[in-house]
């Protein structure tokens, strides 16, 4: 048993990691143009391929169903719009890439609508994969990439194996494959628009709260009732009272509209703290 994962990218090109049923990696690419893709699948051989990227559009609206009920359970996702001409939109240029990569390979694995994953392209978002497995959202102040590596060494992936923190996705996405064929996943949704598979054969009747982060070390406080400001900035030093200096919750507000730009997992504590994301994302 087989599962290829490939994470999706616009300049960087194609990530890819093949894991076995024992969940072994035997074989990952870097910077694959979608055009050298088929060939690639064709000798990897694998039973299912796991893309980290929808389908298609939208059918109707700013998001699809699969992305809503995620969203339900504190899973934060980049929503697919139904307006084609938002290819045009440099932010989604990715989505686009995706949907040529489905059908780069739609002759040998064609899109799964329902019932078994073998021979089928899936669906996947790396962050849900590895908040399923873990069974909580990741812990504040903790790099969700770093906590991704965990989450694969806890279900029995050689994270050692992987280059960056795209081969990492593009493993999450094999190994969400992996339970798929084992028939242990769920796919919330319309099979009509694209179903996002998760690693789990049921999902919780609550949404998934954040995880604890790791305890640190007993250290002195700097001053009595003072702690140091959270905006994330690695060259403040400021101590507060609260949680951030005066001014500082703007600042992590800034660094949290950057990631989420950038396609990393900040978009939930933005909506945790009520503040807006960034324009083009909503």
């Amino acid at each position: 048993m087989r599962s290829l994962g490939i994470d999706v990218g616009v300049r960087k090109g194609l990530d890819l990691v093949l894991l076995s049923g024992e969940r072994r990696v035997l074989d990952t690419h870097r910077h694959v143009p979608t055009d050298a893709l088929p060939a690639l699948v064709r000798e990897a051989e694998p039973d299912v391929v796991a893309i980290d990227a929808p389908p298609d559009w939208a059918r109707s609206g700013r998001s699809r169903l699969t992305e809503r009920e995620l969203r339900w359970f504190g899973i934060q996702c980049f929503n697919t719009p139904s307006d084609a001409r938002m290819a045009e939109h440099p932010f989604f240029a990715w989505m686009t890439v995706g949907f040529e990569v489905y059908r780069a390979i739609e002759d040998r694995f064609p899109r799964y609508r329902s019932g078994s994953v073998r021979g089928t392209a899936i669906e996947v978002f790396p962050h849900a994969s590895a908040v399923v497995l873990a069974g909580c959202l990741p812990p504040r102040g903790v790099s969700p990439h770093a906590w991704r590596r965990q989450v694969l060494r806890e279900h029995g992936v050689d994270a050692e194996a992987l280059r960056s923190a795209d081969q990492v996705d593009a493993a999450l996405a094999a190994l969400t494959g992996l339970y798929a064929l084992e028939r242990r996943f769920s796919a919330p949704g319309d099979p009509l628009e694209g179903r996002i598979v998760v690693p789990a054969a049921s999902l919780p009747a609550h949404p998934y709260r954040r995880g604890d982060a790791p305890r640190p070390q007993e250290q002195q406080p700097p001053l009595p009732g003072m702690a140091r400001c959270t905006c994330g900035d690695p060259a403040c030093t400021a101590l507060t009272a609260g949680e951030f200096a005066p001014g500082h919750d703007a600042k992590r507000k800034s660094i949290l509209w950057r990631l989420a730009r950038a396609g990393r997992e900040a978009l939930d504590e933005l909506e945790e703290r009520g503040w807006q994301i960034p324009p083009e994302m909503r």
